[in-house]
């Protein structure tokens, strides 16, 4: 943690993660059907400047001051401004591969995707049809 995300104190770090899982609780669940979701999900990739179909993407809280959030939820977007949440971690690396609990984030994004593939729900429309033919 202190290597990654310059905290020492544990105290502190217990603190900042409560406090941040609080404002991610607040902001999903006051999100309105309108909300800008393209603001608070991003591309996993950070080197990705393009959105590809079903891709895979992360949400976390923009930085406050202090160390960047160590929270992440992740989905697969469907279209702009919709996705599906897939899960979430607390990532305490600069990479997922590097931890058993995000790498199996990552396995559950890609059965996802891949399910979706299969049903071939590739945008809104697509899941809406398939959630009314179950």
């Amino acid at each position: 943690m202190e290597s990654y995300f310059k905290v020492t104190d544990v105290n502190e770090a217990i603190y900042d993660t409560i406090e941040d899982s609080d404002k991610l609780q607040c902001l999903i669940l006051d999100l309105s059907p309108d909300a800008d979701l393209e603001k608070l999900f991003r591309p996993l990739d950070n080197r990705q400047t393009a959105a590809l179909m079903l891709d895979k993407e992360k949400a976390r809280l923009k930085n406050d001051g202090g160390h960047p959030s160590w929270l992440r939820l992740y989905a697969i977007r469907l279209e702009k401004g919709a996705f599906i949440v897939t899960g979430g971690a607390i990532k305490l690396t600069a990479t997922m591969a590097e931890r058993e609990h995000t790498l199996l984030e990552l396995a559950k994004m890609e059965k996802v995707r891949n399910f979706l593939l299969d049903e071939g729900i590739v945008d809104k429309e697509s899941f809406i049809d398939y959630q009314d033919s179950q």
